[in-house]
């Protein structure tokens, strides 16, 4: 189902400031759950999102990733719906050939890999129809992401929160924050944040 053109227009409206011009900014001590800073080069265009657009009161110094991902002030609220549709995103355009591994954004581990044992179709039509990245049990790095079926809550291994479990009437589904998966892996050069042993 395509997005409302408001909503699509919300989630495309950038800050106005450089992604080099900006320091990562942590969330005080109190708020803060991630093991380490967010990485300063996220993937998919996720970066240039440096306003934290959710509707709690946090400085406006921390970015979309920073309060989304690591602020537990936020944990009830998630990135714009359709995000990742927006201009400066496209996030099927930035897809990998064949499988796309999703990173951690503040420790680099794998988290999901998609599309598994589906089409690339089948993925898109998924998030298409939640509006976040969706991804099914075998796209699951299931060592690395802790999921409380309880609560609905996904974090990383390393503290990050990464979105909510929504099981459908085709089973289990985890519906991710973008912004929580789209950094670099572990050791490589464009990683930032606490690096910690990846699970195959």
């Amino acid at each position: 189902a395509a997005p409302a053109p408001a909503a699509l227009a919300a989630a495309a409206a950038p800050a106005a400031a450089t992604t080099a011009s900006r320091t990562a900014t942590r969330p005080p001590a109190p708020f803060g759950t991630c093991s380490g800073a967010v990485q300063k080069q996220l993937r998919f265009g996720i970066s240039g999102r440096e306003q934290p657009t959710v509707p709690v009161p946090l400085p406006a110094t921390e970015s979309l990733a920073e309060a989304v991902c690591c602020d537990n002030r936020t944990v009830a609220y998630a990135e714009p719906r359709f995000l990742y549709q927006a201009p400066d995103i496209a996030l099927y355009s930035r897809l990998d050939a064949g499988v796309t591994t999703f990173y951690d954004s503040v420790c680099g581990l794998p988290l999901f890999r998609a599309p598994l044992n589906r089409s690339l179709a089948a993925f898109k039509a998924d998030t298409d129809e939640h509006g976040w990245p969706s991804f099914r049990t075998a796209e699951v790095v299931a060592a690395n992401v802790v999921t409380d079926v309880k609560s609905g809550l996904v974090s990383s291994r390393c503290g990050t929160h990464l979105g909510s479990y929504l099981p459908d009437g085709a089973g289990p589904r985890w519906c991710m924050d973008l912004s929580c998966i789209a950094g670099s892996p572990a050791g490589s050069p464009a990683s930032q944040g606490t690096a910690v042993t990846a699970a195959a």
